[in-house]
């Protein structure tokens, strides 16, 4: 995909580092990235433009529409991510007439005022960093909550820690102590400035009365005048330097891994839990306290104290904290548990995946041209079985000759990765595509379906049930007892052109569970089918069809492209990759039944008859 971001700022922001990290790897996922924002100074391997998008007057702001505009079609963008208001009032026009999609990223809380109730200019496409940002935007903002996606401010994870994640200077054995080093990054403008001159002029003077410490304060390329005058004054009372402004660095890894403790907010805080840091969660809605495993799912809800509901602060409860943390140590927590969190939810490789999940469901009603039917399948046997209540299989007889009417018509099977490829426009669409499920995984499906699959040239997409612990289908009472789908086939499977999606760990009711138990459903179903075949899984399907608007926004943030319904959705496919229509293919579906199935009409001719 060719990605243009947009940002409006004229200093280093949170989203400035976001859109670097993302774009950075959205590069080495094989995407040409552009940057369109006022001031840029994090590095990223793509091409970046200067525009004035900050500047918000409406002649300059037309003037920024026609800018997009040309540039889009010039360098034919894919799709168009904004992330800030300023940057997605432009974007949304520009979107509009250039007719790519918009993806638009919150940062931070929005300003309420009528205008942005009247006028959506973020699309339907919406991703927050945390959860307190979506809470705000669905009930203060009213958006619907399917427009809202939560994906965190990804970073990119070492893959091992060094020592000097581990053991900061000053702190290896062997070594003489020395004092105690504090650590906040971040800008020194706005509300994040008042916090530095809180920690300058009321923090640091009450900490000075027990023991002796600094404060080391890295960040701001804008750096009002009154700072160095504060860190002056500071250190003049105290005879020698307790406050040093170290101003904006490129690298800010080796501050933290030198630092004793971290208080601050936002990616700050998650690179000082990456660097074992201990970490005192304190930003621009107020003082959340330390940061322990017990404690940082909360703390990340509100980007440990940036985008919560602004509450007031005890400078005399943080320099406690301080002085106990100190006091403590690193070993008073589980460091270890830390960095585990930050790389299982903030990790830019599942980030990025989020992120392009969404850029599709949003290029999909726009490139999309041709309908496509979706047909489902469970069993295909040699003989029909006996007992089956449902009627969820087909004979090798009738699979073949629905196979050999496909080829007749010319028709071609893809599979759902095959057809994200046609999306991206990496590849081009059949004459008549058609996609082919089978949901369980029975053990059929390699015996009897997979070589008939491959005679007539066809691919499918079978879903899992994933607990490979169980091998038969435990989950269906009302069914004969039938083998599951070995591990061996599988890869056979796969290695023969079929794609694997999950159909979660045990098949429960999706819609009767709590969203932990749905969450763990999905996300340890895609890791395990990912662990055996060596693929990405792109799509679940719901068990029993059963979803709701819940269990789509899970499915969402645990990284699937697709989810696939069972005869709820929308009646063209693109209209909601995370409700696919399918038509089910019974033992009773005679030829001309067959036919009326595969024909592009028919989900619309079974709606008009309420079925």
């Amino acid at each position: 995909m060719r990605i243009l971001h947009v940002l409006s700022q004229f200093e280093v922001t949170g989203a400035e580092v976001y859109a670097a990290v993302l774009a950075r790897r959205q590069h080495e996922q094989g995407n040409t990235v552009f940057i369109v924002s006022d001031t840029f100074s994090v590095p990223f391997p793509g091409t970046y433009i200067p525009h004035p998008i900050g500047v918000r007057n409406y002649r300059q702001r037309f003037r920024s529409i026609k800018f997009l505009v040309q540039l889009i079609r010039r360098e034919r963008i894919s799709a168009i991510h904004a992330h800030s208001r300023a940057a997605s009032w432009v974007s949304y026009f520009a979107s509009l007439i250039t007719k790519i999609p918009l993806v638009s990223t919150i940062h931070g809380r929005q300003h309420l005022h009528l205008s942005l109730r009247l006028f959506n200019v973020y699309g339907r496409h919406i991703i927050a960093v945390n959860k307190s940002l979506k809470e705000h935007l669905t009930n203060d903002l009213r958006m619907s909550p399917e427009w809202v996606l939560e994906i965190p401010n990804g970073v990119g994870i070492p893959s091992q820690p060094t020592q000097e994640l581990t053991l900061a200077e000053g702190r290896v054995p062997g070594k003489p102590p020395r004092e105690p080093v504090l650590l906040f990054v971040g800008r020194l403008t706005g509300p994040k400035g008042d916090l530095v001159r809180s920690l300058i002029t009321e923090v640091m003077p009450r900490l000075l009365r027990t023991i002796s410490c600094s404060l080391q304060i890295v960040g701001g390329q804008i750096i009002p005048a009154e700072s160095p005058e504060l860190v002056k004054s500071a250190n003049q009372s105290t005879g020698k330097e307790t406050v040093v402004l170290r101003g904006f660095q490129q690298n800010v890894r080796p501050f933290f891994d030198s630092a004793d403790l971290f208080i601050g907010s936002g990616r700050a805080a998650v690179e000082a839990l990456l660097s074992g840091t201990p970490a005192l969660g304190f930003g621009e809605s107020g003082y959340i306290g330390q940061i322990t495993p017990s404690t940082v799912d909360a703390a990340a809800e509100s980007n440990f104290g940036d985008t919560g509901v602004a509450q007031p602060y005890d400078q005399g409860v943080i320099v406690e904290d301080i002085l106990r943390t100190l006091r403590e140590g690193q070993d008073s927590i589980d460091r270890t548990e830390l960095r585990s969190f930050v790389e299982t939810h903030f990790d830019i490789k599942t980030v990025e995946r989020r992120v392009a999940s969404v850029y599709e469901r949003a290029r999909a009603p726009l490139v999309q041209r041709k309908k496509i039917p979706v047909l489902m399948y469970h069993r295909v046997v040699e003989d029909p079985p006996l007992g089956s209540r449902h009627g969820i299989w087909v004979t090798a007889r009738q699979f073949e000759s629905q196979l050999r009417s496909l080829k007749e018509r010319g028709f071609s099977a893809i599979t759902l990765r095959e057809y994200r490829s046609c999306m991206r426009g990496d590849a081009s669409w059949p004459r008549k595509p058609i996609l082919l499920t089978f949901d369980d995984g029975y053990e059929d499906n390699y015996t009897v379906a997979f070589p008939l699959l491959q005679r007539y040239n066809c691919s499918a997409v079978v879903f899992l049930v994933a607990d490979f612990s169980q091998r038969t289908n435990f989950w269906d009472n009302d069914e004969p007892v039938a083998p599951l789908l070995s591990c061996r086939q599988i890869q056979e499977m796969e290695r023969g052109g079929v794609e694997f999606g999950s159909h979660t760990l045990t098949h429960p009711h999706l819609s009767r569970v709590s969203s932990k138990e749905v969450f763990e459903e999905m996300a340890s179903s895609k890791k395990a089918v990912e662990d055996l075949t060596g693929r990405e899984v792109l799509s679940m399907a719901y068990p029993y069809g059963d979803v709701n608007g819940d269990v789509k926004t899970i499915l969402k943030e645990t990284g699937y492209g697709f989810g696939v319904a069972t005869d709820s959705g929308p009646l063209s496919l693109p209209e909601d990759l995370s409700e696919i229509r399918r038509i089910q293919v019974f033992p009773g579906t005679d030829r001309f039944g067959f036919w009326r199935k595969t024909n592009p009409w028919y989900p619309r001719y079974r709606s008009a008859l309420g079925k």
